[in-house]
């Protein structure tokens, strides 16, 4: 009797299962990649449809998780004149084999948001087109983060213009226990203990 683990190293299984363990780990790290990225991540069929989709794509566009939007055609993801453009991208993307543009994305609720839409042809093994991969940026939530990040500059700036005023009174002191500073309204002088006075010169230094 030919012992089992002969007949697979003759028919060459062994390297078959080898290779097919190394395509399932490769696609269980992209898959892990994908999950991990801020931006959605999705890729459509010939026929408009999901065949993968991340879960930034599917919370971005107010869905749970990604199986609510795999096998969805990528028409609710896009309403009237964006899907006219969407269309026009997919067009371009043939010819050229990517495209990046600006297009609005619909919730699913219907409201849409503003975003960067990178998209590129996919080929199969014979080097013929058979998907589209389409990466989404959320521009209102670049905006907002924009926004947020200037109101703190600004309110760290007025800080330390504070804390310098601040320091300079102290190095003007006359009195031994508090001290006048200067204030927005100069005929309303405020008086300040100096032991606190001096930890916030310390505090201005660092802002310096």
């Amino acid at each position: 009797m030919v012992p089992a683990k002969a007949i697979v190293n003759k028919l060459g299984l062994k390297e078959i299962f080898s290779k097919t363990a190394r395509i399932g780990r490769y696609v269980d790290y992209r898959q892990t990649l994908a999950d991990r990225s801020e931006e959605g991540v999705a890729v459509i069929g010939t026929d408009g449809t999901l065949q993968f989709a991340n879960g930034t794509w599917a919370s971005m566009h107010g869905y749970k998780g990604r199986d609510e939007v795999v096998g969805r055609n990528i028409k609710q993801f896009y309403t009237g004149r964006a899907m006219d453009d969407f269309n026009r991208f997919v067009a371009q993307t043939k010819q050229i084999g990517w495209y990046i543009a600006t297009v609005e994305q619909t919730h699913k609720d219907g409201s849409s948001f503003p975003a960067q839409l990178k998209m590129a042809v996919l080929k199969d093994d014979s080097a013929k087109p058979n998907a589209i991969l389409l990466i989404v940026a959320d521009l209102s939530r670049i905006a907002q983060m924009q926004k947020m990040i200037q109101q703190t500059t600004e309110e760290l700036e007025n800080l330390k213009t504070r804390l310098i005023r601040l320091e300079k009174s102290l190095a003007r002191r006359n009195q031994p226990a508090i001290v006048a500073c200067e204030s927005e309204d100069e005929s309303r002088p405020v008086t300040l203990p100096i032991a606190e006075l001096k930890q916030l010169a310390e505090m201005a230094k660092r802002f310096r």
